[in-house]
């Protein structure tokens, strides 16, 4: 350590709770981590990197999805066939919906105006309208999906359908189905950095690019054991997968398009998200109940955070723009 004037002890205290987007300071935001096993959701303050609420939602949480503000939080609740809307200002729940038999990924689209949530058992995807907190729209899709994701610039929906192996591209707008592509065995969890789509592949160890201007494959890449979720940090330079039995990440270089490195996390790695800071990568270890942080430049862990029991997030659960609103 050393010593630190009034000033620079302002700075730092400044930084601690603040990350800068576009050059702007922001409050640092919330983490949301649903514990499937005790029906609850952990909110972690990534500024201090602690949990500072723990909210009841029942029906063994699993999906998670944020509005780039940070203001609404959408979980899904399998077992309770329902989603449980959080104000993300105040950190209450604010509303719990019956959507379908089984809904687990979902997506929130930018200013969380729609949640589309997958019905794994139906093999439907539901559009919800968040305001009226009613689905308004049901989409036939392929078989047991899983994981959903609104694409960078809101235009798309895609969905990883785990059991047809393949995902299927929508209009955000029409709500129209697009194309489908074949991908590997069980794809769940999706990433888009640039004009590549992502898919962990749970069953043949690798991950999928898809190219989304075609919807065609263009390479597979060797990962880890039971890969599911991704995220991307370092400017979209790096993608982090989670793999499941292996309790590590792989790292991807998205130029190359090979893995280029693997950090060791907790056990069972499932939900994965990147602070706005570009820097860190949050890892929810289901079982034994913890968060990594991970620093996505030097590939190591940082800190490690105790949630609840059964921790997964799989989901987007650290909002991607302006920080939490508070």
């Amino acid at each position: 350590m050393f010593a630190l004037g009034e000033i620079s002890l302002k700075a730092a205290a400044l930084a601690a709770a603040c990350f800068c987007v576009g050059g702007a300071a922001v409050a640092a935001p919330f983490a949301y981590i649903t514990n499937q096993k005790d029906d609850s959701v952990s909110v972690i303050d990534t500024a201090s990197g602690q949990v500072v609420k723990t909210l009841a939602v029942g029906g063994q949480p699993a999906g998670v999805a944020t509005s780039h503000d940070g203001a609404v939080v959408a979980i899904s609740n399998p077992a309770g066939k329902r989603i449980t809307l959080i104000d993300g200002r105040s950190q209450t729940v604010r509303a719990s919906i019956p959507v379908g038999e089984g809904p687990l990924g979902l997506a929130l689209d930018a200013r969380g105006g729609r949640a589309f949530v997958a019905d794994f058992y139906e093999n439907y995807l539901s559009v919800l309208d968040v305001s009226e907190q009613r689905v308004v729209k049901r989409i036939a899709v392929g078989s047991h999906p899983a994981g959903v994701l609104v694409g960078p610039d809101g235009a798309k929906v895609y969905v990883a359908n785990r059991d047809d192996d393949s995902i299927t591209a929508i209009d955000a707008a029409t709500l129209e189905v697009g194309k489908t592509v074949k991908v590997g065995k069980h794809p769940f969890g999706l990433l888009v950095v640039g004009n590549h789509l992502f898919a962990a592949n749970v069953e043949s160890n690798d991950v999928s690019v898809v190219d989304t201007g075609r919807m065609e494959l263009v390479k597979t890449i060797p990962v880890g054991d039971r890969p599911y979720a991704l995220a991307a940090a370092l400017g979209g330079s790096r993608v982090f997968v989670t793999n499941q039995y292996d309790n590590t990440l792989s790292v991807i270089d998205t130029r190359k398009l090979e893995t280029v490195g693997s950090v060791k996390v907790g056990e069972y790695p499932e939900g994965i998200a990147a602070h706005p800071d570009d820097r860190h990568v949050y890892v929810a270890n289901w079982f034994n109940n913890t968060v990594s942080v991970v620093d996505a430049q030097t590939l190591k862990v940082e800190k490690t955070v105790l949630t609840g029991d059964g921790s997964r997030a799989f989901g987007q659960f650290i909002p991607l723009g302006k920080g939490t609103a508070r």
